[in-house]
C-alpha cells in the first residue's frame, strides 16, 4: 500500500484498501427480460385497481378508464405475465451483481487510470468467479430450478399443498422455473382473478365499487409486485401494515392478513372489510389509501383528490370519530364532519390554484419586465418562496402561521401594494354565512345554480362538494328543504370556523365593460369572510400618522386580521382594555388548545383535558367564565401564590361567608421558592378553564372520578398545584367558597370547599359580562372582581394592560398607608358605602 506521494506504508500504519466490498445481489435473468424497464414490469401497473378507481373519474377520464377496463377483461397483468414466461426459450440464467469501492489515493499515482483499474483490478475479479473454490461456496445457497417437469400430485387438501409448497422451496425433488412464480402467488392472482370478475359486470352496469374494494384489489396487487421484485418500495404501510401484511411479507415472505379481512370461496365478494375495520388516521378518520399512485398516474391528482374525499365522506357515515364535536348530537356531527372534509378538499383546490398561477407568472419570460422595478427575476424567487411558506402552513386561508402575510407577498407582484393588502379584500366583504349559503346554493341536489366564485369549477371540490350535500341530507331535519339547507349550512359554517377559513377566492372586479361580467375564481382576487370591528382611535390616528410602515405586508396582514370579527387571536399579542373586542369573536384564542398542556403521556391526565377541549361550549355560562378567568389569571403571573404570614387565623375561618372574605383578602404575591412554568402564559391560559369547567361539569372525568374515590387523583392535584390551580385560587378569583382552613392544603372536594350555585353563577355571569360591556373601565373591574383593588390597580399600573379607574384607584392608594388593615376587595367597599347612604 502506498499514501499519496506513493511512499510505501506498513500495514499497521496504511491507509484504507484499494478495494472494499460493498454489496451483491442475485437475480434471474428472465427479470430483466419480460420489461422494457423496471417501473413497466406488467405486474407494477396497478391496471385492475386502475380500472375500478375509473368509475369514480368524470367525462375526462372517461376514455382511459374504458381503456383500462378493455385492457383487463382482455387478460390480467399476471395472465400477461405468465404467457411471457410459457416460451420454450425464456432465458433462466443466474445473474450475479457485486459492488465493490475502489478507493483511488491508495493507489500508485501512476497506477490512477481507467486502463490500469481495468486490467489489475476488473478482470482478477471476474476470472476469480470462475474459481472452483468460489462455486464450492455458493453451491448451498443456490437452488436450480429445471423447467419443463411436470407434478403428478392432487392438492386437494391444505397439507397436500404446503407439502408441495415445501418440496418447491427444498428443491430436493421437484424443480421448475420459472413456474415457480404462478405456483408461488396463486393465492393472490386467485383472488385478483375472482375479485375482478366479481367487479367487472358492477363496472358494464354503469354502478361504482366501494372503495374499500378498490384499495383491497390495489393492497393485493402491491403485495404481488413485492413477490416479483423483491422491493419493498411497493407496499402502502399505513394501510398494509394494520392489515398485517407489511410484517407477514417481509418477515415470512407469503401474505397474511388481518381477522377484520374476510374471504370466501362463495360467487360472491371474494374479499371484503367492515368499514368501521378500516385503518384510518388521526381525530378524524382519515382512511388510510394504497391506490394514490396508480389513481394519479392514471387519471392525475384532481381525479384522486375527489376519490379520496368521497371515501372519507362514506368513511365517516359508518365510522364516526368519538373525539371531535362532541357538543353536538350525533346527527350534527354526521353533518360537520362531512362538511370537514369538503372544506379541506377545498382547501387543498385553492392551494393548487394559486401554486398554478404564481408558478406561471414566475416562469414567464423575464425579459418583459424591467429588473430595476422590483419585479424581476430577484421579486419572483420572493414570490415562489413565500409560496412554499403559504403552502405549508396549516390554515393557509387564515392568519395562523403568517399564512395571510404569506399569501400576499406570493399574490400581490408589485411591493409596494402590500400596504393594500390582497387583491380586492377591502372592496368586497362576506360573512361565513354568505359563503356556506353559496356553497349549498351551487351543489344542491335540486335546482343548483351555476357555479361561481368562490367554488372553482373544474376543481374536484365542485363534486365533493355535491356529494357532500346528498349525504348530509340523511341527517338534516326532514321536515322541510328549507330546514335541511339550514342544518347544512351551519354545519358548513362550523366547519370554516374548525378550519379556520378567513378569507377565498374571488371573481375579478366589474368594470362595467361590454359582455356578462366574469364569476370565475381568480388566485388573485379574495374576499374576506369576517365582518368589520370598531378600531381604536389612536390606532387609526397612529396609523394615518405614519408615512408608510417599515414591513407593509406584516402591517397589511395585522390590519386585515384585526378588522375580521372571525379572525383567530392570541392574547398574547392584545391588551386586556381591547379584550371586549376580541372575547365576542367566533374562535378562541389561540393558547386555549391541549397543545399548551404537557401531560406526560399520563392517561388520566389526557383523558380530562381532551374531554375539556372537546366539550367546551362558548353558550355555557360557566366555560365562558372559565376561559375569562384564564386570560385574566395569566395577567397575574408570577403572582399567583400567598405568603406565610398571610395566612388569616382561625377565627377568621369560622364559617362559610368568614372563610371565603378571609382567603379573598389574601394578597397575591410570587412564590419565593423557583417553579418552572410559572411565568409562561399560555399554559394558564389552557389549564386554568380546563381546571375550572372540569370541577363544575358533573360529566367530566374528574368529577366521575372524585365521586368514586371521593378525591381528585394525585396527579392531577400535583400537576396544578405547581401551578399555583386549585381549590384556593378558586375562592380567591370568587369562584368557589371556603368552609374551613384545610383549604390551605388542598382540603376535601366539595367538602373543605364548595362550588357556587346556580343562582351565584348566574349573579357572577351577568357581572362579568355587562363589564365586558364596558369599553372604557370595563377590563379594570373584571381584574376587581377576581383579584381585588388592590392586585387590580398594581396590574394596570405595571404593564398598562389596561386604563385603571381614578375614583377606584385612589381608594387602593389611600388604603395602603395603612398596612394593619384588611385589603377588602372594592367590591366589599362599594356595597359599604351604598349601605351607609341607604341607611341614611
Amino acid at each position: 500500500e502506498y499514501d499519496l506521494f506513493g511512499d510505501s506504508l506498513d500495514a499497521d500504519d496504511g491507509i484504507p484498501p484499494v478495494l472494499i466490498p460493498s454489496a451483491c445481489q442475485f437475480y434471474n435473468e428472465i427479470s430483466h427480460r419480460i420489461r422494457p424497464s423496471a417501473a413497466l414490469h406488467d405486474i407494477q401497473q396497478g391496471r385492475i385497481t386502475s380500472a375500478l378507481a375509473g368509475a369514480y373519474g368524470n367525462a375526462a377520464t372517461k376514455i382511459t378508464h374504458n381503456a383500462r377496463v378493455r385492457e383487463c377483461k382482455t387478460s390480467l397483468p399476471h395472465q400477461r405475465y405468465d404467457n411471457k414466461i410459457s416460451l420454450d426459450d425464456v432465458p433462466r440464467a443466474l445473474r450475479l451483481e457485486n459492488i465493490y469501492i475502489i478507493q483511488c489515493d491508495s493507489l500508485k499515482p501512476e497506477k490512477r487510470n481507467g486502463m490500469s483499474i481495468y486490467k489489475d483490478i476488473i478482470v482478477p475479479l471476474a476470472c476469480a468467479w470462475s474459481h472452483p473454490n468460489i462455486f464450492q461456496a455458493l453451491r448451498p445457497h443456490i437452488c436450480v430450478f429445471a423447467s419443463q417437469v411436470g407434478l403428478c400430485l392432487r392438492t386437494s387438501t391444505v397439507v397436500d399443498a404446503l407439502f408441495l409448497l415445501f418440496l418447491l422451496f427444498c428443491g430436493s425433488v421437484f424443480k421448475a422455473f420459472p413456474q415457480v412464480y404462478q405456483w408461488t402467488t396463486f393465492g393472490l392472482t386467485s383472488l385478483l382473478e375472482r375479485l375482478w370478475a366479481y367487479q367487472l359486470p358492477l363496472l358494464e352496469a354503469g354502478n361504482k365499487p366501494r372503495h374499500e374494494a378498490v384499495e383491497l384489489c390495489s393492497v393485493l396487487e402491491r403485495a404481488l409486485a413485492y413477490a416479483h421484485t423483491g422491493n419493498a418500495r411497493v407496499l402502502a404501510s399505513k394501510l398494509m401494515r394494520p392489515l398485517w401484511l407489511i410484517q407477514s411479507l417481509l418477515e415470512q415472505g407469503l401474505p397474511t392478513f388481518a381477522p377484520s379481512v374476510r374471504t370466501t370461496t362463495t360467487i360472491n365478494n371474494p374479499i371484503t372489510i367492515s368499514a368501521a375495520d378500516w385503518p384510518t388516521s388521526d381525530n378524524l378518520n382519515v382512511p388510510a389509501i394504497a391506490s394514490k399512485r396508480t389513481q394519479v398516474l392514471t387519471y392525475g391528482n384532481d381525479h384522486f383528490e375527489a376519490y379520496k374525499a368521497g371515501f372519507h365522506i362514506e368513511l365517516s357515515i359508518n365510522k364516526l370519530s368519538p373525539h371531535v364535536f362532541l357538543q353536538y348530537t350525533t346527527q350534527e356531527r354526521h353533518c360537520i364532519v362531512i362538511a370537514l372534509v369538503a372544506l379541506r378538499s377545498y382547501i387543498a383546490d385553492v392551494k393548487t390554484l394559486v401554486a398554478t398561477a404564481i408558478k406561471k407568472e414566475c416562469s414567464a419570460d423575464s425579459d418583459e419586465m424591467d429588473v430595476d422595478d422590483g419585479r424581476g427575476p430577484c421579486r419572483d424567487k420572493e414570490r415562489l418562496k413565500s409560496l412554499q411558506k403559504w403552502l405549508a402552513c396549516d390554515h393557509p386561508l387564515g392568519y395562523k402561521d403568517k399564512a395571510y402575510e404569506h399569501l400576499l407577498r406570493c399574490v400581490v407582484i408589485d411591493p409596494s401594494d402590500f400596504s393594500e393588502g390582497l387583491p380586492n379584500s377591502s372592496k368586497e366583504k362576506l360573512s361565513v354565512q354568505d359563503f356556506a349559503a353559496r356553497i349549498c346554493a351551487m351543489t344542491r341536489v335540486e335546482s343548483p345554480t351555476s357555479v361561481a366564485a368562490p367554488l372553482i369549477l373544474t376543481a374536484p371540490s365542485t363534486t365533493v362538494f355535491r356529494m357532500a350535500y346528498s349525504r348530509m341530507l340523511k341527517y338534516a331535519p326532514a321536515r322541510s328543504p328549507a330546514a335541511a339547507e339550514k342544518c347544512i349550512q351551519r354545519s358548513y359554517i362550523i366547519a370554516a370556523n374548525n378550519l379556520q377559513i378567513q378569507h377565498i377566492p374571488w371573481h375579478a372586479p366589474n368594470t362595467g365593460g361590454r359582455g356578462r361580467p366574469s364569476r370565475k375564481a381568480m388566485h388573485n382576487s379574495w374576499v374576506n369572510l369576517g365582518k368589520s370591528i370598531v378600531v381604536d382611535n389612536a390606532s387609526s390616528v397612529a396609523a394615518r400618522t405614519n408615512s408608510r410602515p417599515v414591513d407593509m405586508a406584516a402591517e397589511a396582514a395585522k390590519k386585515a386580521q384585526a378588522s375580521d370579527a372571525r379572525a383567530p387571536w392570541a392574547v398574547e399579542s392584545i391588551t386586556l382594555q381591547s379584550l371586549p373586542e376580541f372575547f365576542a369573536r367566533d374562535c378562541l384564542p389561540d393558547e386555549f388548545s391541549l397543545e399548551q398542556i404537557e401531560c406526560s403521556r399520563d392517561p388520566m391526565l389526557t383523558e380530562i383535558y381532551e374531554w375539556v377541549f372537546a366539550n367546551f361550549d362558548r353558550e355555557k355560562p360557566i366555560h365562558k367564565i372559565a376561559l375569562l378567568a384564564g386570560i385574566y389569571f395569566s395577567h397575574v403571573l408570577p403572582d399567583m401564590f400567598w405568603d406565610v404570614k398571610d395566612k388569616p387565623s382561625n377565627d377568621k375561618m369560622l364559617g362559610e361567608r368568614s372563610a371565603t372574605n378571609a382567603i379573598r383578602n389574601l394578597p397575591w404575591k410570587s412564590n419565593k421558592g423557583t417553579r418552572k412554568g410559572s411565568t409562561w402564559r399560555p399554559q394558564f391560559i389552557a389549564m386554568v378553564p380546563a381546571y375550572i369547567i372540569s370541577v363544575y361539569e358533573r360529566e367530566s372525568p374528574l368529577r366521575e372520578y372524585l365521586a368514586k374515590k371521593k378525591a381528585f387523583p394525585g396527579q392531577w392535584n400535583a400537576k396544578n398545584s405547581a401551578k399555583g390551580i386549585g381549590s384556593l385560587n378558586l375562592v380567591r378569583m370568587g369562584l368557589a367558597k371556603a368552609r374551613s382552613s384545610r383549604i390551605f392544603k388542598g382540603g376535601a372536594p366539595l367538602a373543605d370547599w364548595v362550588l357556587l350555585t346556580n343562582e351565584e353563577l348566574t349573579a357572577k355571569y351577568k357581572e362579568l359580562m355587562g363589564l365586558l360591556q364596558d369599553r372604557q373601565y370595563g377590563p379594570f373591574k373584571i381584574a376587581v372582581s377576581f383579584f381585588g383593588l388592590d392586585k387590580a390597580v398594581d396590574i394596570g399600573a405595571t404593564t398598562g394592560t389596561y386604563t385603571n379607574h381614578p375614583a377606584m384607584t385612589s381608594i387602593a392608594l389611600k388604603k395602603r398607608p395603612a398596612p394593619d388593615t384588611d385589603s377588602d376587595s372594592e367590591v366589599e367597599i362599594i356595597e359599604h358605602v351604598q349601605h351607609k347612604r341607604h341607611r341614611q
